[in-house]
């Protein structure tokens, strides 16, 4: 009871802050629905479409103050008449972005609908606030109407953590090149860093150098290096030929659904015939433990019967389960292999992979070089095959191959 008294106060105290906090919604008098303020909400959706393209927080700043776009510090003043502190600076009296206002907005839970109620708590003792773990929080789904999609707001979280661990740095002005921090050298441990190659009558090139022979010389690693267009393709053809494999899946699947309509009536037969030998080894189960009881004397090689029973009932019922659902089984199987091609089909649709997709897809891209060869070695976040690849002194390809 008094768990549900606390849920029910921070809910009226989340509804109370709610339009003092939001700027993005507003509560219609009329009807006592939350309404999105579309215009402000525009400006949501356009900082979470610049993070997926590959924009980092500084660039997706800076982009906005350049087009005039205000902070949310101005929404607040003129839809709530909420003043900036008088001991503030005149600059902040421009409502301009910084980078922590974008990280607040890619990280609130709030334009998905759900309300997080008892994030923290103050110690009685010292007075000190601390937040709590996930699980004594009180999450409140499709509490409003959602501005961005639950699937957008993974993808970002997904990025911002990996950017992290990757420790992927993007200029004060541009969205960080498609590979940075995801390469490393196998040879010296260096990360790659982007580099863009001209010529005069060639187009140009982008291209991955590792970084540790820049820095500390050939006598410590060598100028490996690949093109982005090659990595893309390297991909982009792994992603079909994982399409094709599940497509092969999905009519095998299919196969497996008529198999099981035309032996319907050998199955039902089983079933009764697996049933039948349950109830016989359940009963021997029973005669074998009331032996026991009377001959206490032989009392362990009627436990080692007991055991052998145990387990000849366990199997039938496993295999008496996993027939009656055989069936369903099969559906669910042929529901989820259909939604994985669908999934696939839209990250490949223009024939190449964005640069959020790809790295939700991609973990790691280890390349190794030795004695002018190379062979690259790509961890997934799924399960992918290794690829070795070999250059000239050029930098040009010279044999390719797939390995298991």
């Amino acid at each position: 009871v008094r768990n549900s008294v606390v849920l029910a106060v921070y809910l009226l105290f989340s509804v109370a802050c709610f339009f003092t906090v939001h700027e993005h919604y507003f509560k219609d008098k009329n009807t006592n629905e939350i309404v999105i303020v579309e215009e402000e909400a525009e400006i949501v959706r356009k900082i979470f479409d610049l993070y997926l393209s590959g924009y980092g927080l500084k660039a997706i700043a800076k982009k906005l103050n350049d087009e005039g776009i205000k902070s949310p510090q101005y929404y607040q003043n003129k839809m709530y008449n909420k003043k900036l502190p008088s001991n503030k600076p005149e600059i902040t009296g421009r409502y301009l972005w910084v980078n922590t206002t974008v990280k607040r907005i890619l990280q609130n839970e709030f334009y998905i609908g759900t309300v997080t109620c008892h994030k923290t708590y103050t110690s009685k003792i010292n007075h000190i606030r601390k937040a709590l773990p996930e699980d004594e929080q009180f999450k409140h789904e499709n509490f409003a109407p959602a501005i961005i999609s639950k699937d957008k707001w993974e993808q970002v979280q997904f990025l911002l953590s990996s950017k992290r661990s990757n420790n992927v740095r993007a200029s004060s002005s541009n969205p960080c090149h498609r590979y940075t921090g995801l390469i490393e050298c196998g040879d010296c441990g260096c990360t790659f860093v982007c580099k863009k190659r001209k010529w005069k009558d060639k187009p140009d090139r982008i291209e991955y150098n590792c970084n540790g022979y820049h820095r500390y010389g050939k006598e410590h690693c060598t100028a490996h290096r690949i093109d982005e267009e090659y990595l893309d393709k390297l991909i982009y053809n792994e992603l079909m030929s994982i399409k094709d494999e599940a497509l092969s899946n999905y009519k095998s699947i299919e196969s497996d659904v008529k198999k099981w309509m035309s032996n319907k009536g050998t199955v039902t037969n089983k079933l009764k015939q697996l049933n039948t030998s349950l109830e016989q080894r359940k009963s021997d189960q029973k005669k074998i433990l009331l032996e026991r009881i009377r001959d206490r004397e032989h009392a362990d090689i009627y436990t080692e019967m007991l055991e052998k029973c145990e387990s000849d009932i366990q199997k039938l019922e496993y295999e008496i389960k996993s027939i009656q659902d055989y069936n369903s089984t099969i559906k669910k199987r042929k529901a989820e292999m259909k939604d994985s091609i669908q999934i696939i089909e839209e990250i490949i649709k223009d024939e190449a992979i964005s640069d959020a997709n790809l790295r939700l897809l991609v973990d790691k891209i280890i390349i190794f070089e030795k004695d002018k060869k190379m062979s690259i070695k790509i961890k997934l976040n799924a399960k992918f095959q290794k690829h070795k690849d070999c250059y000239d002194e050029n930098g040009n390809l010279k044999d390719s191959a797939f390995t298991v």
